[in-house]
């Protein structure tokens, strides 16, 4: 199985602010969609609370500490070690966020998605400091903004050296 991250950040590492996005991009929408669409997605808690709800066509999948945690339709992990225990039931797993689901992934991810926002923003989440040593840069996809996309953005594919 392979664990990846996937994640839109700024130029200056921010990810999200109050509990939600910093910018509107809806090609990250649709990008984000296109590559989860029919596998686990995992997340913390405070993320699915910002979400509020199972994302059609995946299996949604939530590390918090809380013991008596539950969400109809979604499965509940007390660590992101317990992940593995998924390895049969796909191919390909995502973690999808909060800061500390991502800080705490990084050491067992094989891949990064990340959408590069060409923007300085404010916020209080930003995506935690790794060696981009380990990483060797697969694709890139260069877009401008436009109605539908307040900033201007890239695709990336990252795969662990």
């Amino acid at each position: 199985m392979t664990i990846s991250i996937i994640v839109a950040m700024s130029e200056n590492g921010v990810i999200g602010r109050d509990d939600d996005l910093p910018w509107h991009l809806s090609a990250d929408l649709q990008k984000f969609k296109q590559i989860t669409m029919g596998h686990h997605i995992v997340m913390g808690r405070k993320t699915y609370e910002s979400i509020n709800r199972l994302l059609p066509g995946r299996t949604t999948v939530i590390i918090t500490r809380q013991q008596d945690y539950e969400v109809d339709g979604a499965v509940i992990l007390n660590d992101l070690a317990s992940v593995h225990e998924l390895a049969d039931a796909d191919s390909e797993l995502f973690i999808i966020g909060g800061g500390q689901i991502y800080q705490a992934a990084l050491d067992m991810a094989d891949k990064l998605y990340i959408t590069r926002v060409h923007a300085i923003v404010d916020g209080d989440t930003v995506f935690p400091e790794f060696n981009w040593e380990h990483w060797e840069l697969e694709s890139r996809d260069d877009h401008q903004a436009d109605d539908r996309n307040d900033h201007d953005y890239s695709f990336e594919v990252w795969h662990r050296r």
